[in-house]
């Protein structure tokens, strides 16, 4: 909490200098949130089930010289106690159609930028395949209506496996199960077609490739994933279909179960199946509407679902019922959560029958934010 005030003071006190300062005369723009947020959430005890509290407290930077571009973001997180980095990168831009990327980046998978448009996200973010940032290099190459992408990743942001305190979901070292990404490849092709007026039609394909290293035998594994998605935009309505297969094949010590692997973010480690299969399907609708100070309503449905392919699979699901909405200078999402077996919506992990808390569960989340 101390570090967060002193962050928070340092940042108002900078914004006192800066307003004056002549906007065009910086060099680098800032921009960021301050969040807060309602839970109730229907399997804990009833006298824990609903909190209000202070979420989170954003700090970006971007700028531009010459043929160089950069952006970062960090962020604190005050219900989880601790701050991490999101991305932070360089990008050169070659020409018009081409530029190079380097640093902490987004990993060029499926939906881009995000797979999903509530606060919650979807059960691929969880495991790793939704707004996912490692450190790295990547090539952009857009030729008419495609978009080519290729990446090369040495590690994850932190190069730490047993660090939980990070923003994406990564491969961890739990102390049982002891794993950490160690160099990993990615492509992704996406196609924007306008196959009837007004409306525009994304599909793409991805793979991905990397070793993991296991820490007790210092041995190689590897993983690898595919997907497949497609987004469609017509008029007020949005639809958004994508399809995900992954599986890790991991050199774990003698005796030890290769049918899990352990994940982490937001300071907890938890286990997901090794081999598994994803699906979701959003339906969102823009309304076209403005009431009063009430605009950019968006409200959505959005189902994913992760399924574990060994014997010790079991189905995880989320589905995500809520509208989004800018109010004067906040930024409003009011979501319905329906967890089952899914972590973070009270399940034990993803993907796994690790007995424990399977049933579907209700979480109600209003997060409320001031954006600058």
């Amino acid at each position: 909490m101390k570090k967060l005030l002193s962050v928070l003071s340092l940042t108002v006190l900078n914004a006192g200098y800066m307003s004056s300062v002549k906007a065009e005369s910086l060099p680098f723009t800032l921009s960021g949130h301050v969040r807060v947020n309602y839970g109730h959430q229907d399997w804990q005890l009833p006298e824990f089930r609903d909190g209000f509290e202070f979420e989170s407290f954003k700090l970006g930077v971007a700028g531009s010289s010459d043929k160089f571009s950069y952006k970062a973001e960090y962020r604190w997180y005050e219900n989880t106690d601790f701050d991490t980095i999101r991305f932070a990168d360089v990008t050169y831009h070659y020409d018009e159609q081409t530029e190079i990327t380097a640093g902490i980046t987004q990993t060029p998978f499926g939906l881009q930028p995000f797979g999903s448009n509530n606060f919650w996200f979807s059960v691929n973010y969880y495991l790793g395949f939704e707004d996912d940032y490692d450190a790295g290099v990547k090539i952009n190459h857009q030729r008419g209506d495609w978009d080519f992408q290729a990446a090369y990743f040495m590690n994850d942001e932190y190069n730490d496996a047993a660090e939980f305190g990070r923003y994406s979901f990564d491969v961890a070292d739990d102390g049982e199960y002891r794993n950490k990404e160690d160099g990993q490849y990615n492509v992704r092709a996406n196609y924007t077609g306008r196959f009837i007026r007004g409306a525009t039609t994304e599909m793409g394909l991805s793979y991905q490739y990397g070793s993991i290293l296991n820490i007790d035998t210092l041995d190689d594994g590897h993983m690898s994933a595919y997907a497949a998605h497609l987004r469609h935009t017509q008029g007020d309505i949005k639809v958004e279909l994508q399809y995900i297969n992954y599986e890790y094949d991991l050199a774990v010590p003698e005796g030890q179960l290769d049918d899990r692997i352990a994940l982490s973010s937001f300071t907890f480690p938890f286990l997901a199946a090794a081999d598994g299969e994803t699906y979701s399907a959003n339906l969102v609708y823009s309304v076209p509407y403005k009431f009063d100070e009430i605009e950019s309503v968006t409200c959505y449905s959005e189902y994913s679902v992760a399924e574990g392919e060994d014997s010790s699979g079991k189905n995880s699901s989320q589905w995500i019922n809520g509208c989004s909405f800018g109010w004067n200078k906040l930024f409003v999402y009011v979501d319905s959560i329906q967890g089952r077996n899914m972590w973070f919506s009270g399940g034990p992990g993803i993907g796994l029958d690790l007995g424990g808390r399977q049933e579907t569960t209700h979480r109600l989340n209003i997060n409320l934010g001031i954006y600058f």
